[in-house]
C-alpha cells in the first residue's frame, strides 16, 4: 500500500512540474490597414516622419482614468502595441500620404510630426475616448527651414471600455489626423505659393 501511495506521488509531482501554470497571454495591437483616399494639398510628400518623447517611447497601451485620478497615467497589463506607437503611426501614414500620391518616387517635400500625447481617457467607467495630440511641421526634402508647422488635437470615442475599444478609438483618431492634415496643407498651397513651389522642385 505503502509503494502504492509513493508512485501515485511521484506521478502527480511529475504533472505538476511538466506542466507548469500558463501566464496571461499578451495581445499586441497594431493599427491594421487605412481607409479612404489621401486627398493631395496640390504639392508632393517625400516622406513622413514621428517622433515621441520619452513618456511614449515604449509599447505600452496608456490610459488615464479621468473621472477617478486625472494625473495618473495607468498601462494594460495583458495588452500592448505591436511596436512603438510612433513606428506604427509613421508606418500608416506613409502608408495614407505619401503612398497615396500618384507618383511618390520624386520630388516633394518632409511632414514630420512630433507625438505629444496617445492615451486612453475614461471620462467614466463605462465611456472612454483616444486622445491623440501631434505637433506637425512641413520642411523641404532638403535643410531644416520650417515651412509651415500646426498642432493638432483629435479625440475619438471609443466602441467599448477596455484595450480593443482604444485600439480602434486611436485608429480612427490617426486616420481623423490624416484628413486634418491634408486639408491645412491645402491651406498652405493656397495661402503660400512660395510653399507649393518649393516643395514641387523638391
Amino acid at each position: 500500500m505503502r509503494k502504492i501511495i509513493v508512485l501515485l506521488l511521484t506521478f502527480l509531482l511529475a504533472g505538476c512540474i511538466g506542466n507548469p501554470p500558463r501566464e496571461a497571454e499578451i495581445a499586441n495591437y497594431d493599427l491594421g490597414s487605412f481607409s479612404g483616399v489621401w486627398t493631395s494639398p496640390g504639392f508632393p510628400i517625400a516622406t513622413v516622419e514621428v517622433k515621441a518623447g520619452a513618456a511614449l517611447n515604449s509599447p505600452a497601451q496608456l490610459y488615464r482614468l479621468a473621472y477617478a485620478d486625472n494625473l495618473r497615467r495607468r498601462a494594460y497589463t495583458e495588452s500592448r502595441w505591436a511596436a512603438l506607437p510612433a513606428e506604427l503611426m509613421e508606418r500608416a501614414l506613409q502608408r495614407r500620404i505619401v503612398f497615396g500620391q500618384a507618383d511618390f518616387s520624386g520630388p516633394g517635400c518632409r511632414l514630420q510630426l512630433m507625438l505629444d500625447e496617445l492615451e486612453q481617457r475614461f471620462d467614466s467607467p463605462q465611456t472612454s475616448k483616444a486622445v491623440l495630440e501631434v505637433r506637425a511641421v512641413l520642411l523641404p526634402q532638403q535643410g531644416a527651414a520650417l515651412l509651415a508647422k500646426r498642432a493638432f488635437l483629435i479625440e475619438q470615442p471609443a466602441p467599448s471600455a477596455d484595450a480593443r475599444g482604444g485600439v480602434v478609438a486611436t485608429r480612427a483618431a490617426l486616420q481623423a489626423l490624416a484628413d486634418a492634415l491634408a486639408h491645412w496643407l491645402g491651406e498652405v498651397a493656397r495661402e503660400r505659393p512660395q510653399v507649393l513651389a518649393v516643395c514641387q522642385d523638391g
